[in-house]
């Protein structure tokens, strides 16, 4: 009896000194997590002093660096994981969410479909303006410009989005507004989340995964064949056919079908789903590779860049979000794209597609419009107010603050981001290089707005002379600058 106990004790121990000896030692291998994390530095006694002991710093930072880098760290996130997806339907994947029918989303795209995030009609207006006068002032050089807009998959499966979201209460969305006005302005551009939608009834297979966040590589088979058309007919030229020359199926999604199953990090695959994955084939024309082609697009491109895209054209540069360069944009640290003299640098390829789905319509093609439209406008700079605008549109965490804080106080995603960029603009002013006189208007008119002095007698005056206040502000600022350019 006494050698049972004293088995089962070291056994005890042994399980609780196995961690430790896994963190040192690395006996047994464990797969990385996929998804990104920032993990804390590992424990080190060195931390440690007195004041840190008795405050109590030393405890804690010990025990979360500890926890961050405890053998099988990995396996027990998992375990973890799959605990509270398999009897409560949790998942700890931030940023995602589960549906109906186990149907995974990017919880971005739910806040797209509904109109949580829309930018307003000016924003948007003064975006597509720029991007038709860019279109024109490329077709000068005899280079089609084509806006894309990709599907997105809470537009194409709004029937397993979490009642909790809401969808039946839809307000207006980015993309209605940019496809409306796009056909307004006489834009070029191709629609594809509509042909998605035409072919979700007859297609045999999804055209979005059950599991992924993009077009399933079924789907691509299809957008391809369509962006390749329509190109064909922007230019004038052939470009080399394509066809299936098998399709296999399987129930484990395969590559970017999987990409959010992946991201739950658990310890069992999730339920199988069919999936059909075809084999292609290009026909063998050399001479049809004759077109120098680039590309601004999200991460959807990522499925036709290596597949398709050396097959179809003679060249082809992918800018990722109009920000980094493919394929070093997950370097360390990544290739970011060099504008300088970026007309010269438009000028250089026959075609540019500009493609962006439906869950980054908010971020307003990554400010591309509004580079390309400088660069045929030299020496009007967009005031500072503008660009930060743009900034908070483009920063995820900021823009996704802002939309809550809008909802919070009541008011629209548009004015609450005008709100937040004029106090950064205000409280920065001294510190910003190249001001323009754009920028010093807007400065003399919040400094109007920010005394209630001041601006009870600006509204007066407004009053009076029955003006809207804006107007009356911009004319006081622009009077206060006029003066002070006739002083000594």
């Amino acid at each position: 009896m006494r050698s049972a106990k004293f088995i089962l004790l070291f056994l005890i121990l042994a399980l609780l000194a196995f961690p430790a000896v896994q963190y040192h030692y690395k006996i047994i291998p464990e797969a990385p997590l996929k998804g990104y994390f920032v993990k804390g530095e590992p424990p080190v006694l060195k931390y440690f002093t007195w004041r840190r002991w008795f405050s109590g710093d030393f405890q804690q930072t010990f025990s979360d660096r500890f926890s961050d880098h405890i053998g099988f760290y990995n396996s027990l996130v998992r375990l973890n994981n799959q605990f509270d997806y398999s009897l409560f339907g949790l998942i700890h994947a931030k940023g995602f969410v589960q549906g109906l029918n186990s149907c995974l989303y990017e919880e971005d795209y739910l806040h797209e479909y509904t109109g949580k995030y829309f930018i307003g009609k000016a924003t948007i207006d003064k975006k597509l303006e720029r991007l038709k006068n860019v279109q024109d002032s490329l077709r000068a050089y005899h280079i089609p410009l084509l806006l894309v807009y990709e599907p997105g998959k809470a537009s194409f499966c709004p029937e397993y989005i979490p009642r909790r979201f809401h969808p039946e209460w839809r307000s207006q969305t980015n993309y209605e507004y940019f496809l409306q006005r796009s056909a307004e302005m006489g834009v070029s551009y191709l629609d594809m989340n509509r042909y998605f939608l035409m072919m979700k009834d007859t297609s045999r297979y999804p055209l979005f995964p059950q599991y992924g966040m993009h077009w399933s590589l079924y789907g691509v088979t299809f957008a391809v064949d369509t962006l390749v058309k329509r190109i064909e007919a922007e230019t004038g030229k052939q470009l080399p056919n394509f066809t299936i020359r098998h399709l296999a199926t399987s129930p484990l999604p395969q590559g970017t079908d999987n990409d959010i199953g992946e991201l739950l990090n658990l310890v069992c695959p999730l339920p199988d789903t069919e999936s059909l994955y075809p084999e292609i084939v290009f026909e063998n024309a050399p001479g049809k590779l004759n077109l120098s082609v680039l590309i601004i697009a999200d991460s959807y491109y990522l499925n036709i860049v290596e597949d398709y895209g050396p097959k179809l054209f003679k060249e082809q540069e992918y800018w990722y979000y109009n920000n980094k360069l493919y394929p070093y944009q997950n370097n360390n640290p990544p290739a970011y794209v060099d504008k300088t003299n970026l007309l010269g640098k438009l000028r250089r390829f026959d075609v540019i597609l500009l493609m962006v789905s439906e869950i980054n319509l908010h971020c307003g093609f990554w400010n591309f419009a509004d580079e390309a439209w400088a660069a045929f406008h030299p020496g009007h700079p967009d005031p500072h107010l503008y660009r930060i605008e743009n900034q908070i549109r483009n920063d995820r965490e900021w823009f996704s603050f802002m939309a809550g804080k809008a909802i919070k106080n009541g008011t629209t995603l548009e004015a609450m981001i005008r709100e937040d960029a004029a106090y950064v603009f205000y409280n920065n002013y001294n510190a910003l290089e190249g001001k323009s006189y754009s920028d010093t208007i807007n400065y003399l008119t919040l400094n109007i707005k920010n005394n209630a002095e001041w601006l009870a007698l600006v509204e007066k005056k407004a009053q009076e002379q029955n003006l809207p206040l804006d107007t009356m502000l911009l004319r006081d600022a622009i009077y206060m600058y006029e003066q002070s350019k006739k002083r000594p």
